[in-house]
């Protein structure tokens, strides 16, 4: 695809997020509305209508272009597709914890190609073109490349959906302990890799993702310059490292041990 299809659709990510992110603010109360998909894995009617809402300002402005969702599937496979998610933190979203985020990304046969976060309650926008850095409500944004993590906060998110895995989980956090400062975990993908895109944290470690929780963060995290790596190559089971560039070796190794 020409670049400049891929602008337009780029801008048209940012405009959708915006939207979606006034309507999230103007009906909170459906978050009261909600099903159990999985164990420790729920859906409010808000996270279907944004969907919905999402696919059809895609439909109209680009007819034909694939989508994968977190709520209604579609194109698994292959290159050139949106991917989204439409809340992003949808356990804090149902409990009214400010942290959830609407997460739109595409991918091309490059890779993928931008993304776009925005943090309704915190009224910021994260977005990243590939090869032209990475902004916080218009402002370039870097990762933290001081060298000295023991002064940083990770971000480090035990198995809630897989308890069977904790135990080896504790294990490593312990280990992190001995290179940071503090832990945290704030309960959305999307948001911890732009977090760390923007210097608040360092690190951000977390298992059994799925693409759509992560596509348009790691977009952001590498234009801000900092590093990913898949520790899985299974979309329906992500394990994700995330740092600045400094950080990322040391990391890497404190997760192998």
């Amino acid at each position: 695809m020409a670049e400049g299809g891929l602008h337009s659709r780029f801008r048209l990510a940012r405009e959708i997020a915006e939207e979606a992110s006034s309507f999230l603010l103007s009906h909170e109360s459906l978050r009261l509305s909600t099903r159990t998909k999985a164990e420790n894995d729920y859906v409010t009617e808000a996270d279907r209508a944004v969907e919905g809402m999402i696919r059809q300002s895609i439909g109209r402005a680009f007819p034909g272009d694939p989508v994968y969702g977190e709520e209604f599937g579609g194109d698994t496979g292959g290159r050139s597709r949106w991917i989204i998610d439409p809340i992003d933190g949808t356990v804090n979203f149902m409990t009214s914890f400010p942290d959830y985020t609407v997460s739109i990304a595409y991918e091309d046969e490059h890779g993928l190609a931008f993304g776009v976060v925005a943090v309704p309650r915190q009224h910021e926008v994260f977005s990243a073109f590939r090869g032209e850095g990475a902004f916080l409500n218009g402002s370039q944004i870097h990762t933290d490349e001081s060298g000295d993590t023991s002064r940083t906060l990770a971000l480090l998110v035990p198995p809630h959906r897989h308890h069977e895995m904790l135990d080896g989980y504790i294990v490593r956090m312990r280990r992190f302990y001995e290179i940071i400062s503090d832990v945290r975990s704030i309960g959305s993908a999307a948001l911890s890799l732009c977090y760390v895109a923007c210097g608040r944290a360092s690190m951000y470690y977390e298992t059994a993702l799925h693409i759509y929780d992560c596509a348009a963060g790691i977009v952001i995290v590498r234009e801000a310059g900092g590093m990913v790596t898949l520790l899985s190559d299974d979309e329906a089971w992500l394990d994700i490292a995330a740092s600045s560039a400094a950080a990322h070796r040391k990391m890497l190794e404190t997760i192998d041990g």
